[in-house]
């Protein structure tokens, strides 16, 4: 009789190991960093962490209130007469060791999440997955105003590892009581920012998204109207192109979205005029934003609901399979309290409503986004340290040998 022999991970040649470990999302592999040296080198090589991208379910984050809370949305069988849902999985892990950071605005890429506290006094970058974040520090100080985005240089090999830069908007009165705008780059490798030549006078008339690495936006100027605004970060320009419509009032509210990571979506509504309808269209699947071109893909019309009060939509995530958007924002009649609901051509179906009061400063914001492993912390000697420490501390938890 022949013994069946069975072949140990450990025997297994290292490409191979690696290639099956890196099908395996990320959140799993975050549970087997300290089951060896070998993997725990593994998971924080960015050739591995590159690879493993995109292995994970998307998850969805509500930034509410100045708290980010994560967050699921069953639509399952919701055209079938079953009813959505939402649920809570709880406010997310501290950014801060002593206490909650106030989240004032967020910015997410690849997994990656930009967050400034209110205030505008400190920027984070944090990784959701791994717990890692990254305090950084101004050139000169913050200003309240000023916008940012994350992103990351697109290279020619789909083998290349990201670079990521965060790009800093600030507009001011200078001393001659002009309006002025200046840019500046932070780049993760040298840890440093520098400032970036452009002579841009557009406005910026939404929150921005990342897609395939770059930022986009509803800029505008009032000789041409609205367009679709981008900065790319591998050459450090912004540029513009079309939108499906032409406007240039303050009240034609654009919100822009991600689909899957594949597509960029449109959200429009003329809340001026108290339009009840709004517009959604989808964009092609594109590598660069030359080659990108629109399509409508959704029109709600809210009259049909009989809706007790106006919906202005602040943030949504589009869901193409289902043909429904899900919507949120604050009811201004209702003490500001954030609302979220689903709407598609004949149907509107409420998920969630704030139970206690909102703030005038509360502008919820949804963060879609796939958990990833990508190291986003400084190898400085005294965070090797932190890290050795924090990593030893885990391993007596588990009861490992370091």
């Amino acid at each position: 009789m022949t013994k069946t022999t069975m072949t140990k991970i450990p025997n297994l040649p290292d490409d191979l190991e690696s290639e099956i470990l890196s099908r395996i999302p990320a959140k799993s592999l975050t549970k087997l960093k300290t089951t060896c040296k070998r993997w725990y080198a593994l998971f924080r090589d960015p050739k591995f962490t590159k690879k493993n991208l995109g292995k994970s379910a998307r998850e969805v984050m509500l930034v509410m209130n100045q708290r980010l809370h994560s967050i699921s949305v069953n639509r399952h069988g919701i055209h079938e007469g079953v009813d959505p849902s939402m649920e809570f999985s709880g406010k997310l892990i501290r950014l801060s060791d002593s206490k909650d950071v106030v989240v004032s605005k967020t910015f997410q890429c690849e997994g990656l999440v930009l967050c400034t506290t209110y205030g505008n006094n400190r920027l984070v970058v944090w990784n959701p997955c791994t717990g890692q974040r990254r305090w950084i520090k101004p050139r000169t100080c913050y200003r309240y105003d000023d916008d940012y985005a994350l992103g990351y240089v697109n290279r020619k090999s789909s083998f290349d590892i990201h670079s990521y830069k965060i790009l800093r908007i600030c507009r001011y009165y200078n001393d001659e009581k002009l309006r002025v705008a200046e840019f500046e780059i932070y780049d993760f490798g040298s840890d440093s920012w520098r400032v970036i030549d452009d002579d841009i006078t557009w406005g910026i008339f939404s929150a921005g998204v990342s897609f395939n690495g770059n930022t986009y936006w509803i800029g505008g100027e009032k000789e041409t109207g609205f367009f679709l605004m981008n900065f790319d970060f591998t050459t450090e320009r912004f540029g513009r192109f079309p939108l499906p419509y032409q406007s240039y009032d303050y009240e034609d509210i654009g919100v822009l979205s991600v689909v899957k990571e594949e597509k960029l979506s449109l959200m429009n509504q003329n809340i001026h005029i108290n339009s009840s309808e709004m517009k959604i269209w989808v964009t092609n699947k594109f590598d660069k934003a030359k080659d990108l071109s629109w399509t409508q893909f959704l029109v709600v019309d809210f009259d049909k609901f009989t809706l007790p009060n106006l919906n202005s939509v602040i943030t949504f995530l589009l869901d193409e399979e289902n043909k429904v958007a899900v919507c949120c924002d604050t009811d201004m009649e209702d003490e500001e309290r954030t609302k979220i609901y689903i709407v598609g051509v004949d149907l509107y179906k409420q998920v969630f409503k704030e139970v206690t009061k909102g703030s005038v400063l509360n502008w919820p914001c949804f963060v879609s986004c796939a958990p990833n492993l990508v190291h986003i912390l400084k190898d400085t000697p005294k965070c090797k340290r932190k890290l050795r420490a924090k990593e030893a501390r885990t391993r007596r938890k588990l009861g490992k040998k370091p």
